[in-house]
């Protein structure tokens, strides 16, 4: 307790945050639209994701108000960004618009018919994998041989560990 507090709790809260002064960061807007429908077969999900962001205040409004996720306080990164997400029911042929304000710059990203086209891609031709058998057996070689070095080192640590031993015993007994 501390002389002259009494019975207050003291309470300290710390946050590390990047600095001010840094540069401009390229923001960026995802917006995806699921293509698995729910069971009634005209709703799916869409999210909207923020990501690279200097500052913590970001917020997020999409053109669909039926919020499922949504993070409450944007992610740090390890690099000093901060990333946000926020995912909303849709309907099938609802075009997603969302809308992320960050400080003083706001970024529109949205979905659009030939997005979506250009997400599924058509398979023409099935190509041949390459044969892995040759890489997998000089790895199986390397493994052998290192496992070998190994297992001399080890018998070569013993040997001095029991050199060692027979030399104090000769010397003392």
């Amino acid at each position: 307790m501390v002389p002259g507090l009494g019975s207050w709790l003291l309470a300290l809260s710390l946050a590390a945050e990047p600095a001010a002064s840094q540069k401009s960061s390229v923001s960026e807007v995802i917006v995806m639209k699921s293509k698995k429908l729910e069971d009634d077969g005209r709703i799916g999900k869409a999210a909207c994701l923020a990501r690279n962001s200097y500052t913590k205040n970001i917020s997020l409004e999409m053109s669909s108000n039926k919020v499922v996720y949504e993070i409450n306080t944007p992610i740090l990164t390890s690099e000093g960004l901060y990333n946000t997400i926020q995912v909303v029911n849709v309907t099938e042929s609802t075009e997603v618009t969302c809308l992320a304000k960050f400080n003083n710059s706001t970024i529109t990203a949205s979905t659009t018919s030939a997005e979506e086209e250009a997400e599924e891609p058509v398979i023409e031709k099935v190509c041949n994998t390459t044969d892995t058998s040759a890489q997998d057996n000089k790895v199986e070689k390397a493994n052998m041989l290192s496992m070998a070095v190994l297992g001399l080192r080890v018998l070569l640590a013993k040997s001095i560990a029991f050199n060692t031993l027979m030399s104090i015993k000769l010397f003392l007994f």
